[in-house]
């Protein structure tokens, strides 16, 4: 299984960076709300990816992003998929884009794969086994204060920016180094399971979009909580992802 996600994985990647490589830059036909954000790349990728993990694993049950729940046989198996995490970001040549598919079996996440085709990054986690790109292990950083901090932070599925987003952000700004935002709820998970960044918070956001991150994060030694500290599952949820070390003093502040 954990040749076949990242074969999968690395493959779709490809796929969509010859798609990146052909649209044009900017398309101001796209500029619509990131809510609203709809690529026939994601529809494609979507179904590329449906049906890699059908011939190969046919009665494990899907969930996609764009195809909701696909019903299997098998309620043991669950692959949880994201085609394009950083749709704006694809439309406008940004590359922080990137798939994340994971497997959860008997609704315990065992697989994670968060592929970034245009920085040749792949991320894999499995659980016990700890984290990699590349091949190469990470872990999370060895921040321990909030003064110290660099937080990457997105709206996750909030359509209300203005009330409670900003609420958020304005709990934080002053306490932390920096605020970042990616623009890529797959990568920001990734950036804080490599030390690149030493936590993430997002609010409502979809299991499809950190799935594969949050074991990324926890087989990097870091935490995942939602904000009432509860354990991450595959539903909507708030989410707090830490170096561990942060974790309380980035809870504290929620409120």
């Amino acid at each position: 299984m954990i040749e076949f996600i990242q074969a999968l994985a690395h493959d779709t990647g490809q796929i969509l960076l010859k798609a990146y490589q052909k649209q044009s830059a900017g398309n101001l036909a796209l500029r619509q709300s990131p809510k609203q954000l709809k690529l026939a790349e994601d529809k494609t990728i979507d179904q590329y990816i449906i049906q890699r993990i059908q011939q190969q694993f046919p009665s494990h049950g899907i969930l996609t992003e764009e195809s909701g729940l696909v019903h299997s046989s098998d309620s043991k198996y669950l692959w949880i998929v994201d085609p394009i995490d950083g749709s704006v970001n694809f439309s406008t040549h940004n590359p922080f884009f990137a798939i994340s598919i994971a497997l959860l079996i008997d609704g315990q996440l065992e697989l994670g794969v968060v592929e970034a085709p245009l920085l040749g990054e792949q991320f894999v986690a499995q659980r016990g086994c700890g984290a990699t790109v590349n091949g190469q292990p990470i872990h999370v950083s060895t921040t321990a204060t909030l003064a110290d901090t660099y937080l990457v932070t997105c709206d996750g599925g909030m359509t209300d920016r203005t009330q409670v987003f900003s609420t958020l952000i304005r709990n934080y700004y002053d306490q932390v180094k920096d605020i970042r935002k990616l623009g890529s709820a797959a990568l920001e998970c990734a950036w804080v399971a490599a030390g690149r960044a030493d936590a993430y918070i997002t609010m409502a956001i979809d299991p499809w979009d950190v799935a594969a991150g949050v074991l990324l994060v926890q087989e990097a030694g870091g935490t995942v909580t939602t904000f009432t500290g509860a354990a991450w599952t595959p539903v909507q949820s708030d989410l707090i992802c830490s170096n561990g070390l942060l974790q309380s003093a980035l809870s504290a502040r929620l409120w």
